[in-house]
């Protein structure tokens, strides 16, 4: 018998005959009744993310389990389970990772074989178990679907997690079914009705992104998709998958296992995968919220699972995974976490004064954010004469056709900025291609925001970055000296001195986040930022200086496993996103001694929430000066209420994505784009200006410049404060 196991039936018959000595012999003869009454309500919850996620994008799932009665604490920077948490913790709420870019093809961010092994004796032990698998497109999180279906298997569960996520092509863009990304209409929820979570006022409801699950049984099914639902594997036919399981329950032991999409548990809040078309019907949600708190209150009830039946017998057999697709990390379980392994209590509290909404900057007045991005090809060089003004042209008519308030796009400034590699000719061309796009918008009353596109930055030959999965990428480390010094300094001060000559007209500068190619790298410990970070970490009795200096000689591939089993992981992270901070802060400084009162944009197509784009944010805004954060997320508010306590001041617009929202849609955009949010920006400008493919394809520019213009009078906007 496990020490989980033997401390929670004892507690329980320790518990049952304190009672029966108190009440009368009739009552007595109601034992399992007492049983039952005097077991306590275990409230403690444990969150475990191998994504390593910030708690800003977990707060909306942990709300959900508070609600329900727990307090949730999440351990952010050991998310691997150790024999102390079979103690002090009932149920175990563990995300799998891939879909963040941390990283995330290093064996140590994926389960291991002592967590497996701790996993069952959780189970054994009576504890609840929810297993959130990854559902990514791009194939991120394949391992640990892997592992837990391994697993799964090995109990005997009866359940297994599918290859391939669910579509849905009957689900208009923007229902019920909106919540999926990648411009995947994602097939909605709907509970069974006759199993233990059965309530009439269920319906369906957006869970984001979800694989199929097969089980042994049709009763262990908690909910399903919709009939027309379908998966469509790399190089072969769509397959139906009609009314396929989506959340499913197991009775293992004396305890219970759920598998569920991490997503479909984050479909409140920030997701990994965030959606590119915003959920028309808000009011889905709250059937949404009502499903998934139902489901965290069920697992409180032991006497319920007992509508569950038992998984059908299985051989027992060993668990094997020697023929994992990544080597699995064999690693022992800790007796306790590393000392410096925090946990923090979510959802992160707010103060009254963070949740009041962020005043807009005065140029954009109560119409909030009406932004068209794109790169624009009448600035390139190469373009000039007639079809540059042609460009030029179209651009204008279109912003004017639509009513937006600004455009923002890459400016070629690292063209500009590049002396030494860049011809003569191509900076004096760009240089007319700015006069001529700030002549042309002056005479209007809409704005221009250039962009930086570290895309164009020029990689010197000695920067490729050795990830830790042992491969090497020609890309820029974040803090590397001179990504700052011979890209993003000289780009920015181009764009400040542009901004300097035409104040009326230019606002702000802007910042694309995510480029196609050549953005800094996602990995954390590439040589430039291992080298900054450790020389960022006090040194005391646990980091002394000789051990420093041993961290500091250790190849990439063992630098993550270093931290983490020290325990300094977490301090690790956060001297990286203040190094970032502080360059972002003196960059800002100077920016704004050339031009006074610039403002700074941010565009990013993933969730805002890694250390890199966390830092950058904190050193660009101010309490009087908040950034422009244009991202896909539809309800920024408690997020940037949240980020607020960290130092991040935002206005936030969310991105649309007008190929996949109907002609009819568009005025019922109103409560998303201004309702949650100052605004909205859509892109790339390429495919706005570009023809329709088809009848029921993308609207043509001058349709598209219509709608927005509905959109924009549909609903009246909320005050810019509060």
């Amino acid at each position: 018998m496990t020490g989980g196991r033997s401390d929670r039936r004892t507690a329980g018959r320790t518990c049952v005959l304190g009672v029966l000595r108190s009440v009368s012999p009739t009552v007595r003869l109601s034992v399992a009744f007492l049983f039952a009454a005097c077991q306590p309500q275990a409230r403690r919850l444990l969150l475990l993310d191998l994504a390593l996620s910030d708690p800003l994008a977990l707060d909306a799932t942990a709300q959900l389990w508070h609600d329900a009665g727990y307090t949730v604490e999440y351990r952010r920077f050991y998310p691997h389970l150790t024999r102390a948490d079979l103690a002090h913790y009932h149920t175990l709420l563990l995300l799998g990772g891939g879909g963040g870019g941390r990283a995330s093809a290093r064996a140590s961010d994926a389960l291991t074989a002592g967590d497996l092994a701790l996993l069952s004796e959780w189970v054994d032990g009576g504890g609840v178990v929810v297993l959130g698998y990854p559902a990514d497109a791009e194939g991120g999180g394949s391992l640990d679907r892997w592992l837990m279906n391994r697993w799964l298997a090995w109990k005997g569960a009866g359940i297994t997690i599918d290859d391939y996520g669910l579509r849905d092509t009957a689900q208009s863009a923007g229902g019920a079914g909106g919540g999926g990304g990648a411009f995947d209409p994602q097939p909605p929820v709907e509970p069974q009705r006759n199993l233990p979570l059965q309530d009439p006022g269920f319906d369906a409801f957006p869970a984001g992104r979800n694989h199929a699950l097969l089980t042994a049984s049709d009763e262990q099914v908690l909910a399903r998709t919709t009939r027309t639902a379908f998966v469509r594997p790399p190089a072969q036919k769509p397959a139906a998958r009609r009314r396929a399981a989506v959340v499913a329950a197991s009775r293992l032991s004396d305890g219970l296992v759920i598998v569920v999409s991490r997503h479909a548990l984050s479909a409140l809040g920030t997701d990994t995968r965030p959606s590119t078309t915003p959920t028309l019907k808000l009011d889905d949600l709250a059937a949404t919220q009502g499903f998934l708190v139902s489901l965290a209150r069920w697992t409180r009830r032991p006497a319920e699972w007992a509508r569950i039946p038992p998984p059908p017998p299985h051989g027992h057999h060993a668990l094997v995974l020697s023929d994992a697709p990544r080597p699995v990390a064999p690693a022992p379980p800790r007796l306790e976490p590393p000392g410096r392994a925090t946990v923090a209590v979510l959802p992160t509290p707010m103060k009254p004064a963070q949740e009041r909404r962020q005043r807009l900057p005065d140029w954009i007045g109560r119409g909030g954010q009406r932004i068209v991005w794109g790169h624009l090809a009448a600035l390139s060089p190469a373009i000039f004469g007639a079809p540059r003004q042609r460009g030029l042209d179209s651009l204008v008519a279109f912003l004017e056709a639509g009513a937006f308030n600004g455009f923002a796009g890459d400016a070629y400034a690292a063209t500009l900025a590049d002396t030494l590699h860049a011809a003569p000719w191509e900076r004096e061309a760009v240089r007319n291609a700015w006069k001529q796009l700030g002549d042309a918008l002056e005479t209007t009353s809409l704005r221009w925001i250039p962009a930086v596109e570290p895309s164009e930055f020029r990689i010197p030959v000695d920067t490729a970055v050795q990830a830790a999965a042992a491969d090497t990428t020609a890309a820029w480390c974040a803090l590397d000296p001179r990504y700052w010094a011979e890209g993003m300094g000289p780009s920015y001060r181009a764009l400040a001195r542009l901004a300097a000559t035409r104040v009326d007209l230019i606002p702000a500068v802007a910042l694309d986040l995510d480029p196609p190619a050549r953005r800094p790298s996602d990995d954390p410990f590439c040589d430039a930022a291992w080298r900054a970070a450790l020389a960022g970490l006090p040194r005391d009795s646990v980091l002394p200086l000789d051990r420093a200096e041993r961290l500091a000689a250790l190849p990439p591939t063992a630098r993550y496993d270093s931290l983490l089993e020290s325990g300094l992981l977490g301090g690790y992270y956060a001297v990286l996103e203040q190094a970032v901070a502080d360059r972002a802060a003196a960059l800002r400084a100077e920016l704004r001694r050339i031009r006074p009162g610039l403002g700074f944009a941010f565009l990013t197509r993933r969730p805002p929430l890694d250390w890199y784009t966390l830092g950058l944010l904190r050193g660009f805004s101010t309490a009087d000066a908040p950034v422009l954060l244009w991202s896909p997320e539809v309800r920024p508010r408690e997020l940037l209420a949240r980020a607020r306590a960290r130092g991040i001041v935002a206005v936030h617009a969310v991105g649309l994505a007008p190929a996949w929202i109907p002609a009819g849609a568009w005025p019922r955009l109103g409560r998303v784009v201004f309702g949650e949010n100052d605004g909205f920006w859509i892109g790339p400008l390429q495919a706005l200006l570009s023809a329709p493919r088809a009848a029921e394809g993308p609207l043509s520019p001058d349709s598209l410049a219509r709608a927005i213009r509905r959109l924009t009078r549909a609903l009246p906007p909320a005050p810019a404060a509060r």
